[in-house]
């Protein structure tokens, strides 16, 4: 069954339209249903005991009343569940019972929209500082962004009771086991952990904000700077969306070099990663083999692009350079290069005994676990979930060029090793096919000045899972909202998860194993459990919460 039929049939016909107030479908393969709040938790409920989709992300929007989007995505299709709401008393029931994930999501509505959420536990800070009041909410349209409010400051750290024998272990935002900054504290006992938060968002840039007063093409430029690694991706999303909007495609050879790119810096993400880990482990000979590696694909996108880092590769309608057959041959050398130290690493991930020690069973999270916890990309890939948006929703050139897909079952560190390093042979080959049959023609197309009114959901997979942009129009030269979901914000909470009974020196590997990527949240977080059936549950309670609930299902 194709797309619109699944969405009009399967869930309208069946499922949604007993609670559907109106139900649109503004694109073939996007339906939107309007619901009353308090209709919210039944119809997600059906969802999920129709085992459909899950929850990517949730929008909040301010214009004449408030609304909450919340986004389920299943292959290609896309699912926005809209709640309208008053804006002087917005609230909104929590999912946190259905998806405990979605608590991440919740927090961005309570703190950047003023909306409550009831039977929730999470009422502080997701991306603001401790010090910033309770009446100012950033993403509200009568919100100054020129006026600075509060001086930053966060919590103090979580005081231990006295007498208990509970021990609290911090672990940053400054710290040798950390690239980027972020505070962890893991109670242990003894070794062993036994619960664990995350406070996120020293990095934060309130880039969303940003947007809203910028041109369409400041924009692309904001945006690559999300994220230093990922950069091409996060504008091939937003560039994607905004010609989806304006009815534009860019010709087939743009498509083929915008996939290009997103697969050699694949390859830079990956090896960068893969170095990191190394180190993690003690294992620095493999650390630096890794980044003297990593320097070929650097300077294949530099001669490219002209940069080693924001490649600024796209254009909207389009993309700024041509490949000539040296460029191809230079690619072609490099992926032999790479064949070959694929294989020597794949060897070494596998066999080397001090590394299996380090990665083999150890934050095992099985396929259960990776759906209830909303994991994406490799992480969930190796636990057998198979979500790639490459090959679910293919963009760009991928329906023409497809990837192989990666798949693992044993969910361990060993296995996200695995899947990531097979993913660039995957790479490989499909490079390959790609430089072969590069299309001829055009490299941009005519674009408009300002975007017709309009509302798109553009889904890309970044290196390090599904990253998603909602985008809206209202006609002007500038975009009325832009919400950026990362891969890194949906993945943190299984490191929460899977810390639970492990040894405090696992710590740093198990956060190593999702590859997070702290600036491209541009968010702060702090969860330190999850609100369940009325209560609020530890981590170590969720894990097995979560395993029971699906098992039902």
């Amino acid at each position: 069954m194709d797309t619109e039929a699944l969405l009009d049939f399967d869930i309208l016909g069946k499922l949604l339209l007993p609670w559907a107030e109106s139900v649109e479908s503004p694109e073939p393969d996007r339906v939107d249903v309007v619901l009353a709040a308090e209709d919210l938790v039944t119809a997600v409920s059906t969802l999920l005991d129709a085992h459909w989709g899950y929850l990517a992300a949730i929008t909040g929007l301010d214009g004449e009343v408030l609304e909450g989007l919340y986004h389920f995505c299943q292959d290609a299709a896309v699912l926005t569940l809209r709640v309208p709401l008053p804006k002087d008393n917005p609230v909104v029931p929590s999912l946190c019972g259905l998806i405990p994930s979605a608590t991440v999501h919740e927090q961005e509505l309570m703190e950047m929209f003023g909306i409550t959420v009831t039977d929730t536990p999470h009422t502080g800070h997701l991306f603001l500082p401790d010090d910033w009041p309770a009446d100012v909410y950033p993403l509200r349209k009568e919100f100054d962004a020129s006026v600075v409010v509060g001086d930053g400051r966060t919590a103090a750290p979580t005081p231990v009771e006295p007498g208990s024998n509970k021990f609290i272990v911090p672990i940053g935002p400054q710290h040798p086991a950390l690239k980027e900054p972020a505070h962890f504290e893991f109670a242990v006992d003894g070794e062993i952990v036994t619960d664990g938060a995350v406070r996120l968002g020293y990095a934060h840039r309130g880039i969303e904000k940003a947007t809203e007063s910028r041109t369409w093409t400041q924009d692309l430029y904001l945006l690559e700077r999300i994220c230093g690694i990922c950069s091409h991706i996060h504008t091939l999303a937003y560039v994607l969306g905004v010609e989806k909007l304006a009815g534009v495609t860019a010709p087939p050879r743009a498509q083929a070099i915008r996939v290009l790119v997103a697969e050699l810096e694949r390859f830079h993400s990956h090896l960068l990663w893969f170095g990191v880990a190394a180190h993690e482990a003690g294992f620095d000979t493999l650390f630096m083999y890794t980044w003297r590696d990593r320097e070929t694909v650097m300077d294949i996108l530099e001669n490219l692009t002209g940069n080693r880092v924001n490649y600024s590769a796209n254009l909207l309608g389009g993309v700024k350079f041509d490949v000539t057959p040296e460029q191809i041959e230079m690619i072609l050398e490099g992926l032999d290069f790479f064949d070959g130290r694929i294989k020597h690493y794949l060897n070494v991930v596998s066999h080397d005994g001090m590394f299996l020690q380090r990665t083999r069973n150890i934050g095992v999270m099985t396929a259960v676990q990776a759906e209830q916890l909303g994991c994406v990309g490799p992480n969930a890939r190796a636990s057998g979930v198979t979500r790639d948006v490459r090959i679910e929703a293919p963009y760009a050139a991928y329906d023409v060029f497809p990837v192989e897909p990666i798949i693992a079952t044993s969910g361990d560190l060993e296995a996200r090793f695995m899947v990531r390093l097979q993913e660039l042979q995957a790479s490989s080959t499909m490079l390959r096919h790609l430089l072969a049959n590069l299309p001829e023609g055009e490299l941009t197309t005519r674009m408009p000045r300002k975007i017709k009114p309009g509302e798109t959901i553009s889904r890309v997979e970044a290196p390090r899972g599904e990253l998603l942009y909602f985008i809206k129009s209202n006609g002007a030269n500038m975009p009325d909202r832009i919400k950026v979901r990362t891969p890194t914000l949906v993945n943190m909470a299984s490191v929460m998860s899977l810390a639970v009974g492990h040894q405090l020196a696992d710590m740093p590997m198990l956060l190593a194993g999702v590859d997070p990527c702290f600036s491209c949240n541009d968010r702060a977080v702090s969860v330190r459990s999850v609100g369940v059936d009325g209560r609020i549950w530890s981590w170590a309670e969720l894990r097995q919460y979560g395993i029971d609930w699906y098992a039902k299902k």
